[in-house]
């Protein structure tokens, strides 16, 4: 009984990770263009921007999904939260850096991303960041 049971705490302390955001970080690409490079970038990803400030360098931006594998063919939101840090402006770092976050809408939080939005975060990551 006791084996059965640290079983079912380490799968539901798995699936309580699972179901977290994913935070990708890489240096940026300064030739890319910087946040000018995420704005455009998420938006040819089909994604709306819904929040942002140049001054704060970062972006919020949100894209409606379809799940096929739902019968109702339920509808989700996307939402990847890109933070660009400017050179020394966090722990003396010497490059400038990306940070992606990708996660999915839930009810009252948001929770593990979609794989499309992972593959999403990726593709921003390679074309603005170094590799």
């Amino acid at each position: 009984m006791r084996r059965l049971a640290a079983l079912l705490m380490a799968v539901t302390a798995t699936l309580a990770c699972a179901a977290q955001p994913l935070i990708m970080t890489r240096p940026a690409s300064v030739q890319a263009g910087g946040l000018d490079c995420v704005r455009t970038t998420v938006q040819r990803l089909g994604y709306m921007i819904t929040a942002g400030d140049r001054s704060l360098g970062f972006v919020r931006a949100e894209r409606m999904r379809t799940r096929e594998a739902f019968p109702t063919g339920r509808l989700f939101t996307d939402v990847l939260v890109v933070n660009y840090i400017s050179a020394g402006t966090v722990d003396d770092g010497v490059d400038d850096v990306i940070q992606v976050k990708a996660a999915r809408v839930g009810e009252h939080e948001d929770i593990a991303p979609a794989r499309e939005a992972i593959s999403d975060a990726e593709r921003l990551l390679d074309q603005c960041g170094k590799l």
